[in-house]
């Protein structure tokens, strides 16, 4: 295991002060129970939930009723929210990213579905990695890892250890800030409050074509006031595009103690080390392929958007360690629900590219590249106002790297050093007006510094820059009848360069961009359609400002100078959309949902032709429907299928990507008093030869069997 890269040098350093924290908001809680702040004496209702209330610090509050719907998938005005064990599809979901793929206004465009390639691509309404956020308990994982432009590393979040996933659309949450497109939180399990300590587990075993294998173990319970949550998998492939096989390991550790002030203290690590190799290019017609080419393997061409092309017969490979470490504490007292995380992240990357250039012809391209990042995160929640709930925060959180690169040409070292700081307040109230009224008024702070450390003709060998912001942010939402709640958000969003966007290729382009602000509207309704029935339509328009782009062709640029290019503002980016999301239940054996998606960009003036630049709005479908059905026909049976529509879509260079629909179905039986369970699926079970990014083939049909255990 790779030695942790820490703020202050070293694992063990941390591991003190996160000690002395702990002990620091121990004695604190102890104050509290001595009576320094007495107990609500009238507040019954948070005597009978206890520690329930402390579950949902860090997640954003919720306005209006919820809605539940069929598969796990619950709705209402603010955010979708998905219980993973409840969640069901005919293929067991692996990743957070395997769930998303069934949630209106959530694009998931992957080179490579089997993840080899680590170019997992989740898109919230159009805007991707940069634009949107992803927590984990409520503290950010948008790592500093800008090599290849993947900020978010999807095939280390594994839901052995999930308990659900928030998806909230757009940046209308004061809590959840630096996103335009929205914020996905992953609420991890805790542990169990079972009188008789019996822990509840599952193990998991699937295998499938190509040797696809993936394992899966989870354990929680608790012992008295302790509670625990572990889990571990596997998984391996060769994959079905050439070079693409894998091999993957994940494990998670989280331990709780609740004290008999109110309080409770968890300690959480979850890892991931991840062996992969990137496919390579695999085209009879390309003349740098040559006798190369393997019929075996589906065709790949070199102008495949959104990659840079990996030629077979180089020493190619993508491999990545990745430890999340938190320390979480949360206090319940007569003045609020308080929360401390202390969060660390550490990447280390290892990887190399088999490339071509005119000039150099094929050539190696190699870096070894590490990343930390150390955060710290203090909430209080307020619910002892009538009507009221306040949420008051400040977060604030500090990003280092270093790497190695070699190629023909030149090899460069870079030192760790710090590449961005990044620090936030927060004050939200969501004011339950009437009874059918809600009004949530909230606004952020965010203050950034960015730098770049490395020696660039005519630039200082450091460059900083800083910005900060103010975004107001305001959710309405009024039942209109017992059955129907209408609302309407308008607010300002936010967003900092990424570190790639400030420095690219080692070049200072920060020094020509300035963030991106954006004013946000959104409005629509929620029909409750009988029991077990619901209807959410939402319409939003984005305005956002300075909209940040890359140039398809950096290297030209950079090399003689033109910085200023590789990196620019475009005017403004215009996108609307209309989503519409069923849940039903047509009977007691049959249900399901089905949503639609229509979203469309605009895009404003730039200082270079559209033809030259590349975004995440590029590759969008116009329209997209997902319909998913459970049946149950028996006791024990289930049947699940899974259609989805995807609308055309047009790269940056004006090529057309084909629509396609793809149909999955599952057959699943239950054995021994429902503890196992026995699945067969089939995917893309038609056939159907699609995309879903350009000149990237999908699998073709394929078949595979899924056996789980739970006690």
């Amino acid at each position: 295991m790779k030695k942790l890269i820490c703020p202050d040098g070293g694992i063990a350093k941390t591991i003190k002060s996160f000690c002395k924290i702990t002990v620091l908001m121990l004695l604190t809680g102890c104050l509290l129970l001595s009576g320094q702040y007495a107990w609500a004496i009238n507040d019954k209702t948070k005597e009978k939930e206890g520690l329930g209330s402390l579950n949902d610090l860090g997640e954003m509050v919720i306005v209006g009723r919820e809605e539940k719907g069929a598969k796990g998938i619950a709705i209402d005005p603010t955010a979708t929210v998905i219980t993973v064990d409840s969640y069901t599809s005919p293929k067991a979901p692996q990743t957070v990213a395997d769930i998303l793929e069934s949630i209106p206004g959530i694009d998931v465009q992957r080179g490579d579905p089997n993840m080899s390639d680590g170019k997992d691509v989740v898109k919230i309404r159009g805007l991707d990695a940069r634009r949107i956020m992803v927590r984990l308990d409520g503290r950010p994982l948008k790592n500093v890892g800008g090599f290849s432009d993947k900020l978010i590393d999807w095939p280390s979040l594994t839901l052995e250890d999930v308990e659900k996933i928030e998806v909230v659309r757009g940046a209308h949450s004061a809590i959840f800030g630096n996103t335009l497109g929205g914020t996905i939180n992953v609420v991890t399990k805790k542990g169990g409050h079972k009188k008789d300590n019996i822990p509840e587990g599952e193990v998991m075993v699937d295998y499938a074509k190509w040797d696809s294998q993936y394992y899966r173990m989870g354990l929680a319970g608790n012992v008295e006031n302790f509670g625990y949550s572990l889990g571990a998998g596997h998984r391996s492939s060769n994959g079905y595009l050439r070079h693409s096989d894998y091999r993957i390991k994940d494990f998670t550790v989280r331990t709780s103690y609740e004290f008999p002030f109110k309080g409770r203290i968890t300690l959480g690590y979850k890892g991931s080390r991840q062996d992969k190799n990137p496919f390579v290019v695999n085209d009879p017609n390309d003349p740098l392929v040559g006798q190369q080419y393997d019929s075996s393997y589906p065709i790949v061409s070199s102008d495949a958007e959104g990659w840079s092309p990996n030629y077979p017969g180089g020493d190619s490979y993508n491999d990545k360690d990745m430890d999340y470490f938190d320390v979480i504490y949360e206090q319940y007292t007569s003045i609020g629900d308080w929360k401390i995380h202390l969060y660390q992240t550490d990447e280390h990357r290892n990887y190399s590219t088999h490339m071509y250039q005119q000039a150099i012809q094929f050539y190696d391209y190699w870096c070894d590249v590490k990343f930390d990042e150390s955060g710290l995160i203090l909430q209080n929640k307020i619910t002892n106002f009538n009507n009221h709930t306040i949420t008051v925060g400040l977060e604030g959180k500090d990003q280092y790297a270093e790497y190695d690169c070699v190629n023909p040409l030149q090899e460069w070292h870079v030192d760790r050093h710090k590449m961005s700081s990044h620090y936030a307040g927060y004050i939200e109230d969501s004011w339950q007006i009437t009874e059918k009224l809600n009004l949530a008024l909230g606004v952020r702070w965010d203050k950034a510094e960015l730098s770049v450390n490395m020696d660039y003709p005519g630039y200082p060998s450091h460059f900083d820059k800083e910005w900060s912001a103010w975004s107001p942010k305001s959710r309405l939402s009024y039942e209109l009848l017992p059955e129907t709640t209408a609302f309407l958000n308008v607010s300002k969003a936010f967003r900092l360069p990424t570190a790639m966007e400030f420095c690219w290729y080692g070049a200072p382009t920060g020094v020509f961009i300035d963030p991106e602000t954006a004013m946000e509207y959104e409005g629509g309704i929620i029909q409750k359609l009988g029991n077990n029935n619901s209807l959410r339509v939402t319409y939003y328009y984005y305005d956002i400002d300075n909209y940040i782009m890359f140039s398809r062709y950096p290297m030209p640029l950079i090399m003689s100078g033109q910085i200023d290019k590789a990196v620019i503002n475009a005017d403004y980016l215009h996108l609307q959309g209309v989503e519409a999301e069923l849940n039903f239940q047509l009977h007691r054996t049959l249900s399901g949902y089905l949503n639609y998606t229509f979203q469309e960009p605009k895009l404003g003036a730039t200082v270079a032709p559209e033809s030259e630049l590349y975004d995440d709005q590029y590759q969008l479908p116009r329209h997209k429907v997902t319909l998913g059905m459970d049946w149950k026909p028996w006791e024990n049976t289930e049947i699940l299928a899974t259609m989805r529509y995807v609308g055309e879509r047009q790269t940056s260079f004006g090529k057309d990507i084909d629509s396609f629909v793809t149909f999955d179905l599952g057959l699943s039986q239950m054995f021994f008093e429902k503890t196992l369970k026995v699945k067969l699926y089939a995917m893309n079970l038609f056939d159907e030869n699609y995309e879903e990014q350009y000149h990237i083939p999908a699998p073709e049909r394929y078949f595979g069997i899924n056996l789980s255990y739970m006690f």
